[in-house]
């Protein structure tokens, strides 16, 4: 070999030699036992002067996903299969196992937390006549006793212009219906039909489903990012709002077919639910700024309708 135009004679035993596979069109480096390094001109014939030698090739594994790009692919469409079917499908199992676990007094706790939360933010008490309240409570534990049987359910009534019309469920049975929701009904069966779809909430665990759900996305973003301040902040908030009062279009679709279920035990029918939607709908062509918030996140409603209507 040659080092600057000099000539070295060395005899190495082939066991003495370190071979650092090339990167790219970087040379071979042989590097031998007193400390000389090598750097070859010419990688092909280096290359077949090793194999001569019987010498194995020392690759790096940058160099040996380099010369093998069918490994490389594979590994790119495993790691974007997982970057999407975890958060999609992974989290969502292993927090719906853990709601499963959480004691129903924890739960409870959570839900009362939130309703003090949002009394303080958000509502002010029922101008709902008592006699409609104790009709529509009425219904609704009765609705309820058909259902729940691990679990206890409470129909409370509040006024909020803010949140206007919505009914929504909380950790631990907590049913809000709000007074403009009512009012906009006018037909007390719409009413009964949204509850049967609150109540579906409750029967799948919907509520607990979604605050474990959203605790751990927000957990793996923040070991992501390696920001546990900020993780310890938003699972404070968390705790008390449950980041919003939507569920997702999956909890919706869930809640509309066990609503409907629930309706049916109690001898009710589904129509004025449907009458409701298509009212709340036919409101929207003219100001849709008026749509309500029980109905952004729920399925389109003309699907809803037809699938109330179904036999």
């Amino acid at each position: 070999m040659r080092s600057n135009s000099t000539e070295i004679n060395l005899e190495v035993r082939r066991d003495e030699m370190v071979i650092q596979a090339p990167l790219g069109s970087l040379p071979y480096k042989i590097l031998f036992a007193d400390g000389h390094l090598f750097e070859a001109q010419n990688n092909q014939e280096t290359k077949e002067f090793l194999e001569f030698c019987e010498k194995p090739n020392a690759e790096s594994w940058l160099s040996y996903l380099e010369q093998r790009k069918t490994v490389i692919f594979v590994g790119i469409m495993i790691l974007a299969g997982l970057v999407i079917s975890v958060p999609r499908y992974g989290l969502p199992w292993i927090g719906d196992q853990v709601a499963n676990w959480i004691p129903h007094s924890w739960l409870m706790m959570a839900g009362d937390e939130t309703l003090e939360i949002l009394d303080e933010s958000f509502f002010s008490p029922s101008e709902l006549a008592l006699q409609d309240q104790d009709k529509l409570r009425k219904e609704f534990n009765h609705m309820a006793s058909l259902v729940l049987k691990d679990q206890t359910a409470k129909l409370i009534f509040r006024h909020s212009e803010e949140i206007g019309p919505n009914a929504f469920a909380l950790p631990g049975g907590v049913v809000v219906l709000t007074d403009e929701l009512v009012e906009i009904a006018e037909d007390q069966g719409g009413v009964i039909g949204v509850l049967a779809h609150e109540l579906g909430h409750v029967q799948l665990k919907h509520p607990a489903r979604r605050l474990v759900r959203s605790l751990m996305a927000l957990a793996v973003v923040s070991l992501i990012f390696d920001d546990a301040a900020t993780f310890a902040e938003e699972l404070a908030a968390i705790s008390g709002s449950l980041i919003s009062l939507a569920y997702t279009r999956e909890f919706e679709e869930e809640a509309d077919r066990a609503g409907k279920e629930i309706l049916i035990r109690a001898d009710l029918s589904p129509i004025p639910l449907a009458n409701l939607l298509q009212k709340l709908s036919n409101g929207c062509k003219e100001n849709c700024s008026q749509l309500p918030e029980w109905l952004k996140t729920h399925p389109s409603v003309p699907s809803r309708i037809e699938f109330l209507l179904s036999e």
